[in-house]
Parts: C-alpha cells; sequence; structure tokens
C-alpha cells in the first residue's frame, strides 16, 4: 500500500502530517477488508496476469461524474472497452504524475487498434481545487486521451466506497483557511469490456509496462470480449 501526501506547496513532498503511518495501516486494513469481505472475492490463482486478479471478477459501481470538458460522464459509457481508473488529486506531488505517467507509457505500447479500446481514467478526491478546468490543464500534459473526472463530493464518496478506495483531507494545526493536505490510496482498477472488476494494481507494478501491456492484450482478447 502506498499513499500520496500532499500540501497546497507541491514543492515539499517531504510534509507528512502527524499520524499520517496509523493512517497507512488504517488504509490497508480497510481495503483489505473491503476487497475480501464487502466484495466476497477470493483471489484465484494468477493463471498469467500480473495484477491481482478478483475471482469471480465483481460489477463496477457505474458511477457518474463531470469529465475536463463540463460533461457527465458515466463508467457504462465505456462498456464494450477496458478502463483503468485510479484516484488522485491534481496537486499530489509524487503518486499521482508518477502513476498517470505509467499509465501513459502503457497506453502508448498498445497497438492503434488495443488504443482504441483502452480508456484511462483519473477521478479526482479533491473536488474542491480540481475543477474541470484544472483537470483539462492537468491530465493533457501526460496523455491527450486520458479522462480526468471530478464531481460533487458525495458521488466521489460512494466510488471510492465501492471500490475499497481510501482518501483523508485534512489540516495541520495553525495551517491558514484553504491550506490543507490529501493522503490517498494508489491502486489502480482494470474495469473489463463486461463491465467488472477484473484485476487491480499497486502503485509499484504499474512501472512495468510490458507486463501490464501483456494483461490488457489478454482482457481484452478473452472470449465475450
Amino acid at each position: 500500500m502506498n499513499t500520496a501526501l500532499s500540501t497546497d506547496n507541491p514543492v515539499n513532498p517531504a510534509y507528512k502530517p502527524k499520524g499520517w503511518r496509523l493512517w497507512i495501516v488504517a488504509v490497508t486494513l480497510v481495503v483489505a477488508i473491503v476487497i475480501s469481505v464487502l466484495w466476497g472475492a477470493r483471489h484465484k490463482a494468477q493463471e498469467g496476469f500480473f495484477g491481482l486478479r478478483l475471482f469471480p471478477a465483481k460489477e463496477a459501481y457505474d458511477f457518474t461524474l463531470i469529465d475536463q470538458n463540463g460533461h457527465p460522464f458515466q463508467l457504462s459509457s465505456l462498456r464494450g472497452n477496458v478502463a483503468l481508473f485510479t484516484f488522485g488529486f491534481t496537486h499530489c506531488p509524487n503518486f499521482c504524475p508518477t502513476t498517470l505517467s505509467d499509465l501513459a507509457s502503457v497506453y502508448h505500447a498498445l497497438s492503434p487498434r488495443e488504443q482504441r479500446r483502452v480508456r484511462i481514467l483519473f477521478i479526482s478526491v479533491d473536488p474542491q481545487r480540481d475543477t474541470p478546468q484544472a483537470l483539462g490543464q492537468y491530465v493533457p500534459y501526460f496523455d491527450p486521451n486520458i479522462i480526468g473526472l471530478t464531481g460533487p463530493k458525495t458521488e466521489i464518496d460512494r466510488t471510492a466506497q465501492a471500490y475499497g478506495a481510501s482518501y483523508e483531507i485534512g489540516q495541520k494545526p495553525g495551517d491558514a483557511p484553504g491550506v490543507y493536505f490529501v493522503n490517498h490510496s494508489t491502486f489502480t482498477y482494470l474495469v473489463n469490456p463486461q463491465g467488472k472488476v477484473e484485476l487491480i494494481y499497486d502503485f509499484d507494478k504499474l512501472q512495468d509496462t510490458a507486463k501490464l501491456k501483456a494483461d490488457l492484450e489478454r482482457v481484452l482478447n478473452e472470449p465475450g470480449n
């Protein structure tokens, strides 16, 4: 498990809010419980998959958020394609830009035919700062095909909970109004063309472009997909 730690000063990635170690432990336990109990999923032998495979694959929560162009976006609109998505925020100094760079590298490694069936989504957990306009300036830096998503906090919370993701927004004592930090889990989720969560990747795995590409190609070529 990894978490991103940030303040309004993104050039200070060393800042760690008080109690951050306990928060990481708590998030790890929560995610493990959600995956194993709430979803009722068991981890089948990987059968050659690089990511953590959920078996059986679980129906993905069909969230509705707002994309960087200000338009409503529903996950089910990607049915028939593969969606790779992660949670983060544009002021994130470390994990988010690395994750998006890694996912963009995998996308670029695919053939043009495969690229047409793969979409990368970046769901902000910081809707106060991450307006559609802010996302529109941020995500194209990594690849113009990445879809940035924001929306009401209630829907972001429902989406995070549905996928076992966690985040926390808080302030240090003495921080000025509007200055806050964001902690968040760093999993990336693969939703297959049938609209089911099939694979989960921790942050560290995303750097292996070849293995992640092999997973994508295998999912795209599975019968029924």
